[in-house]
């Protein structure tokens, strides 16, 4: 299953901002902690990857890393736009105190899988090109303004990481 094009410019549908809406709020950021990691994996296998984009919604898929301890494969269903022809993730952790496990993951071994197609990750730290880039992730999903806020106080910085096929 090819992964879904994520266009951060595209104009969102009612839909998208109403759920976009409840996300960022205090029952929408229980949902995205505690039942989603859950649901969206199988959602996205039982649809082929038409999930989330089916209904409209911010485009998620299963990203594939390798454990930087264990050396075991590790599947976390992350939410990616694209620049271009490369996929963008953020390490944002819902504006938590630390990196999500993942980041660690893909710093130690920066080939992974995106939606079933493999790629190198590289972290953006050009500051032109990383504040253009969450500009970017801004657009495709308000909340990350919001991650924004709540980690610039603690000093933790949101990587960003570019995925060029391999």
């Amino acid at each position: 299953m090819p992964l879904h094009y994520a266009d951060p410019h595209k104009k969102h549908s009612r839909f998208y901002k109403a759920q976009e809406k409840f996300s960022r709020s205090r029952p929408g950021q229980f949902f995205a902690h505690h039942l989603w990691p859950r649901i969206d994996p199988w959602l996205y296998r039982a649809t082929g990857g038409r999930y989330p984009s089916i209904f409209g919604g911010m485009s998620t898929a299963p990203l594939m890393t390798t454990g930087a301890k264990s050396g075991q494969p590790r599947e976390h269903q992350i939410t990616y736009f694209h620049d271009g022809p490369d996929p963008i993730v953020t390490a944002s952790n819902y504006g938590g105190p630390k990196h999500p496990q993942w980041y660690y993951n893909i710093k130690a071994h920066p080939e992974c899988e995106l939606g079933g197609e493999k790629f190198l990750a590289t972290e953006v730290t050009d500051p032109d090109d990383y504040a253009r880039i969450y500009g970017l992730a801004e657009q495709v999903y308000a909340g990350w303004s919001d991650y924004r806020l709540k980690t610039e106080p603690i000093g933790r910085h949101i990587p960003v990481f570019r995925l060029k096929p391999r």
